[in-house]
C-alpha cells in the first residue's frame, strides 16, 4: 500500500486529495495549518483519514546531516525536516510519496530517493547543492553564517553544483 505524506503547501492548496493509500503527516504540519486559521482543513482530512505521525530521531538526526551537507539546512523549517524524516521511516517498508511544493523539501527528497508530488507547482527540473559567498570580500563556506567572519558582511547563497534528477 502507498503512504502520502502532506506538506502544509498540500493541505493548505485547496484541491482535492484523492490518493490511493494512506495519508499521513506530522504534528508540526497540523499546527502550522491551524495556526493560519485552517483547522477546519486538518478537521475534514481527519475525517477521510489522515493520521499524525512523529519521525524516529535516528531518521531526523540523519536528515541534519545531508541537509547540511547540501547547504539546505537554513532552507529547510523544522516541519520541513520532520517530513523528510518520516518519509525515510515509512520509505522501509511501504511506497512513500511526499505531497509537496517545497523545492527544497523536493531537493532533499530526490537525494534521498524519496518520490514526490507537488499539487499546484510543477516541481524542480534539476537539484542543487548550495554553498553561501560573501557579498563583500567573496569568501566561500559551506554552512551558512550570519555574517562573513572575515569582513562582516552578509553572505549570500549560490549554487555549488546543479545536477539532473537523480543524478548520483
Amino acid at each position: 500500500m502507498k503512504v502520502y505524506i502532506l506538506d502544509s503547501t498540500a493541505i493548505l492548496s485547496g484541491k482535492p486529495l484523492l490518493f490511493d493509500g494512506e495519508i499521513i503527516t506530522v504534528s508540526s504540519v497540523e499546527k502550522e495549518v491551524i495556526k493560519k486559521g485552517e483547522g477546519e482543513r486538518i478537521a475534514f482530512l481527519k475525517g477521510k483519514g489522515l493520521k499524525t505521525y512523529h519521525p524516529s530521531k535516528e531518521s531526523l538526526e540523519f536528515i541534519e546531516k545531508i541537509a547540511c551537507e547540501k547547504g539546505e539546512n537554513t532552507r529547510l523549517s523544522p516541519a520541513d525536516k520532520e517530513l523528510l524524516a518520516l518519509a525515510l521511516d515509512f520509505k522501509k517498508e511501504k511506497e512513500t510519496i511526499l505531497v509537496t511544493d517545497d523545492y527544497s523539501i523536493q531537493n532533499m527528497a530526490d537525494f534521498l530517493n524519496i518520490k514526490y508530488l507537488g499539487l499546484m507547482e510543477k516541481g524542480i527540473s534539476r537539484r542543487f547543492v548550495w554553498m553561501y559567498k560573501c557579498s563583500g570580500c567573496g569568501k566561500v563556506f559551506k554552512n551558512h553564517l550570519a555574517r562573513c567572519p572575515v569582513c562582516g558582511s552578509r553572505l549570500k547563497t549560490i549554487v555549488k553544483k546543479a545536477s539532473p534528477l537523480g543524478d548520483k
